[in-house]
C-alpha cells in the first residue's frame, strides 16, 4: 500500500483560465510564455513545466501537492483532470501563476528525475462561474481546489496501480 510522503498546500492565481506546475529551477520567471500552451487540452507538458486548464477564468485556486512513495490509488472524489510525466531536474516543484511566477515555496521531492503526475479538480465549472458572477463584489476564492499527486517514475516508465 502506498502512502503520502510529503504534502504542500499552495494558493495559486489562475489567470486566463490556467495555472502551472513547474520544476523549482525552471527558467520561466522572466518568460512565462515558455510554459506549454493548452491548445484545448486539460493539461499540457513541456519538459519541466506543465500547464493546467481551470474552469474559471480568474481566481485564486487552492492547490494541494502530494508526494507519494509509489503510484497512489485513484481518487473517487473530484474530477480527473489528467496525468502525465514531468521532468524535475532540481528535485522540487512549485505551483505557478502564469504571469507572476511561483505561488509558494517549492515542495521537495525525492530527488531529481521524472515524476508521474495525476491531477484532480474539486468544484469549478458553471456553478462556480455563476457563484462568482452573482456575488457583489465577485468571488475570487473558494471556487476550485486541485489535488496534484506526484510519485517517482521507475526507470522513466509510467506506473499505475
Amino acid at each position: 500500500m502506498t502512502t503520502v510522503v510529503h504534502m504542500s498546500e499552495q494558493v495559486v492565481g489562475v489567470e486566463r483560465g490556467q495555472f502551472a506546475l513547474c520544476d523549482a529551477s525552471a527558467p520561466f520567471g522572466e518568460q512565462p510564455w515558455q510554459l506549454p500552451a493548452l491548445g484545448g487540452r486539460q493539461v499540457a507538458v513541456n519538459g519541466s513545466g506543465l500547464t493546467v486548464a481551470s474552469t474559471v477564468a480568474m481566481h485564486d485556486a487552492d492547490v494541494r501537492l502530494e508526494l507519494w512513495d509509489g503510484p497512489p490509488p485513484e481518487q473517487s472524489a473530484g474530477q480527473p483532470v489528467g496525468q502525465c510525466v514531468l521532468d524535475v531536474p532540481s528535485g522540487a516543484v512549485t505551483a505557478w501563476a502564469m504571469a507572476h511566477g511561483p505561488a509558494g515555496e517549492p515542495m521537495e521531492l525525492g530527488g531529481p528525475g521524472p515524476y508521474a503526475v495525476r491531477l484532480y479538480r474539486h468544484g469549478g465549472g458553471p456553478e462556480a462561474r455563476a457563484r462568482q458572477q452573482a456575488a457583489d463584489p465577485p468571488l475570487f476564492t473558494g471556487l476550485e481546489r486541485y489535488v496534484i499527486q506526484l510519485w517517482a517514475c521507475v526507470s522513466g516508465q509510467w506506473m499505475t496501480t
